[in-house]
């Protein structure tokens, strides 16, 4: 004999399905704050790319624009250089929104990587897209030199050739600002620079130093 099915009637709907866990409404909040968090990161991300390519500066631009050597005496025995150095400067300042205060210089001239002597320039401001000039800078003394014998041969083949490699470099703590953004700074500026020994009564020799371009890095 056959089982019989109960009969199922019109309000028979199947078992009871249970509330979602705890454990489940959880998982779906979590995902929600973290989808909410990364949506907002990268909001921000893409604001602050944005903020950087607007106020980002461009590198100030320094060139040595003439340079007058008129003694460059390297005394046997006593190895004491006597030198007679003047510079001029020229500094560019390509940007747009940016004004420059030059808070603290320091300029220095060195030989074969020996400190000659330092100057403290004053204190000055630069307008935006604008160029001014430092200078002269007066460099006169003597210094106490240590040479090894591969920077004597290099300092006689100068000598013979009239032309030296004398080295400049500058010190800064400036402020770089647009409205209210302010920008600190602590560049280091370094002029290679190939100096003809002239003489007041020699401009020729002085009119060979060609304007030098210097390296900028913030």
């Amino acid at each position: 004999m056959a089982d019989r099915q109960p009969h199922l009637n019109s309000n028979f709907y199947g078992p009871a399905v249970p509330p979602p866990s705890k454990s489940r409404r959880g998982r779906r909040l979590l995902c929600t704050i973290l989808m909410v968090a990364i949506g907002f990161i990268v909001a921000v991300g893409i604001l602050l790319l944005i903020l950087g390519l607007i106020y980002s500066p461009h590198k100030l631009e320094f060139n040595v624009s003439s340079a007058r050597l008129t003694q460059f005496n390297l005394t046997t025995g006593s190895n004491q250089l006597r030198y007679t150095l003047a510079l001029n400067v020229t500094i560019r300042n390509p940007n747009k929104r940016y004004r420059v205060y030059y808070d603290a210089n320091e300029m220095a001239i060195l030989y074969k990587n020996q400190r000659l002597e330092t100057h403290w320039l004053p204190l000055f401001f630069q307008e935006s897209k604008s160029t001014v000039v430092v200078g002269p800078n007066n460099f006169d003394g003597q210094k106490l030199m240590f040479l090894n014998s591969d920077e004597h041969v290099e300092f006689n083949a100068e000598k013979a050739n009239g032309i030296y490699s004398i080295d400049v470099k500058f010190f800064f703590r400036l402020r770089m600002k647009s409205g209210q953004v302010v920008l600190k700074f602590k560049p280091k500026v370094y002029c290679g620079l190939k100096v003809p020994l002239g003489s007041d009564i020699d401009p020729n020799m002085i009119s060979l130093f060609s304007n030098t371009a210097c390296d900028f890095s913030f």
